[in-house]
């Protein structure tokens, strides 16, 4: 004879039973899979183990995507300019000499300029004048702002110190417009060995390895611009000379005086019989550039 107790475990048991069996039931049906052309569910000689693999991985990317482990923390990141690449030859800029001499003033890690630190540098025996980041800030505002940059013809920006640090700018980088942010920007990289934009999309400075010959394509060549080359040209004449089936490397100095000394330049030409800063002479170079591809 059962008791009523022992008939309401019988009954607490039964039920149990019920509920697992439909939630085992509700599982097998959630993992059946569905046709979303990816060939390891649709394929059943595929291993089990692949299966399960795939059905994470399908779960993950629902869930959203995850960083990368190697993603760098600590810097805020910076926007990203509207840039579209164009599959035909490209341009390329190196800025050569550039100051970006950094030092700790106090406390902080900054980027040594004669405005802000010229007590600084007079007390180290340092010639304020020779430390010019707004040389090198200006030119990088003339290339990225540039017609020829948002169409895509620039593949790439670099940027060598008079230290020797070689860097590379990606063209979508929207360089900030005050020297301030510019310098802070330039002093975390310095230390941070990269910058990346914002959303993690990518690197858009990064120190890279010497010598930039070996991040310029084969089919390449490279101009340098100096006043005091004895090949003086009109810079439109010059262009529409010149291979169109080749990519197009300007070499401009980034410093207060001098000229530049590279080796690897193809050509030494002057645009123009007076000095030109580096800024200027960057949107004579890209003005023609714009008028000889047709960029309007």
């Amino acid at each position: 004879m059962v008791t009523p107790r022992a008939n309401s475990k019988l009954k607490h048991k039964s039920d149990e039973k019920q509920t697992q069996t439909q939630t085992q039931t509700q599982c097998l049906e959630e993992e059946e899979p569905e046709n979303h052309g990816n060939e390891i569910l649709d394929n059943p000689s595929v291993d089990g183990d692949l299966v399960k693999k795939a059905k994470l991985q399908k779960c993950d990317e629902s869930n959203g995507p995850k960083e990368h482990a190697t993603t760098m923390v600590g810097l805020a990141g910076i926007p990203v300019s509207p840039c579209y690449r164009d599959s035909k030859g490209g341009v390329y800029f190196v800025l050569e000499k550039a100051s970006l001499v950094a030092a700790y003033v106090g406390k902080r890690y900054q980027i040594l300029n004669p405005d802000e630190h010229a007590n600084f540098l007079r007390r180290n025996n340092k010639n304020p004048y020779d430390y010019r980041p707004d040389i090198v800030h200006e030119a990088l505002l003339q290339i990225m702002g540039s017609r020829l940059c948002m169409a895509g013809r620039i593949h790439g920006v670099f940027i060598r110190t008079d230290e020797g640090i070689l860097i590379r700018v990606e063209p979508n980088t929207q360089i900030p417009k005050t020297l301030g942010s510019f310098c802070n920007m330039m002093a975390q990289l310095l230390q941070k060995f990269s910058i990346k934009s914002k959303g993690n999309c990518g690197k858009l400075l990064r120190l890279i390895e010497n010598p930039v010959t070996q991040h310029i394509p084969v089919n390449s060549r490279k101009i340098g611009l100096s006043v005091s080359s004895p090949k003086a040209v009109q810079i439109n004449d010059y262009l529409a000379a010149a291979n169109h089936d080749e990519n197009l490397v300007f070499v401009v100095g980034a410093m207060a005086h001098g000229k530049i000394d590279a080796e690897y330049v193809d050509d030494l030409i002057s645009v123009s019989a007076l000095p030109l800063s580096a800024g200027t002479c960057l949107r004579r170079i890209c003005v023609a550039l714009e008028r000889n591809q047709k960029i309007h």
